[in-house]
């Protein structure tokens, strides 16, 4: 069963029987406004906010936590060093986004998606068969990838394989991590209900 959040994105599992009920549906806790922020968390806030840049409701929700927060920056910095193109790591973190139904994650990462330069048919088409050869053969096997990760966990021997004979051992930790990093911020973004930005 799906429904349509009132950000414009389908969910299912209970979330959609409460949507399809009327019922709408609000984070399960507050939103960190700057001026309440921890000291390095406020100072972050306020260097993004001079930027004219949104502090995303992810951001704020970590805020809660600033160890939890300062971890989660380091991470993410680490994904935009990595060795793996960047292509590669956001078609996996949008297929695992989907598979996960986080709208949240969606929204953010089909953007950097296109940042990265992906086309808007290939940030958008992730679940179907490549029939017309929208994706070169490493973005297909980042998306299956992510799909049997994200699914099943343990990898098949064929995917396996398939890793070995693309990337290099560094890429292959990178695309696990960008696809472990996915499925961490879905479940905390769809979990507590987040709201965009």
């Amino acid at each position: 069963m799906y429904a349509r959040r009132r950000d414009g994105y389908d969910v299912n599992g209970p979330h959609a029987t409460r949507l399809q009920q009327g019922e709408r549906l609000m984070a399960i806790v507050d939103y960190v406004p700057t001026s309440d922020a921890p000291e390095g968390v406020r100072t972050l806030f306020e260097k993004l906010e001079a930027r004219g840049q949104d502090v995303s409701n992810f951001l704020r929700t970590l805020a809660h936590s600033p160890g939890i927060f300062e971890a989660f920056l380091g991470m993410n910095k680490a994904l935009g060093g990595m060795e793996l193109d960047p292509k590669l790591r956001e078609l996996a973190y949008i297929r695992a986004s989907e598979i996960n139904a986080c709208g949240y994650c969606l929204d953010h990462h089909r953007k950097a998606g296109l940042q990265a330069g992906l086309t808007e048919r290939q940030v958008n088409e992730t679940e179907g068969p490549d029939d017309d050869g929208l994706y070169d053969d490493l973005q297909r096997l980042a998306i299956e990838y992510a799909e049997e990760a994200t699914r099943n966990v343990v990898l098949s021997d064929e995917m396996v394989e398939r890793l070995k004979a693309g990337l290099t051992n560094r890429q292959i930790v990178e695309l696990a991590v960008a696809v472990a990093m996915a499925n961490f911020t879905n479940r905390i973004s769809e979990t507590l209900q987040l709201d965009l930005p």
